[in-house]
């Protein structure tokens, strides 16, 4: 398994937990709401707002994980595919500005 397949693993698991944390959230709000016998008025808008701030916790995870990653690949000095195939093709055309240059 490569580096990339091993960050896209790991990446992929993250976002199963969290959407997992959301169904486990919503769930525990109801069963507050139901324990606490709030209006289904007020107890939709619980709901609501405990989605909404996991969603906004979520977001900063996401970005956290993110920056983390990218830290890490340029610490190793992984070259992503659009640097690699920048480079190919600068490559390339040195090769064949060369062999114009020979004949």
């Amino acid at each position: 398994m490569s580096l990339s397949d091993d960050i896209k693993s790991g990446f992929y698991s993250g976002i199963g937990m969290m959407l997992k944390g959301k169904e486990k959230l919503e769930e525990a709000a109801r069963e507050f709401i139901k324990d606490k016998n709030v209006s289904a008025e007020e107890g939709e808008k619980f709901v609501k707002d405990m989605v909404s701030k996991a969603s906004e916790t979520k977001d900063e995870v996401t970005q956290f994980i993110d920056e983390r990653v990218k830290k890490a690949i340029d610490k190793i000095g992984y070259v992503r595919k659009e640097e690699y195939d920048s480079m190919r093709k600068e490559l390339e055309e040195l090769k064949e500005s060369l062999q114009k240059n020979k004949q």
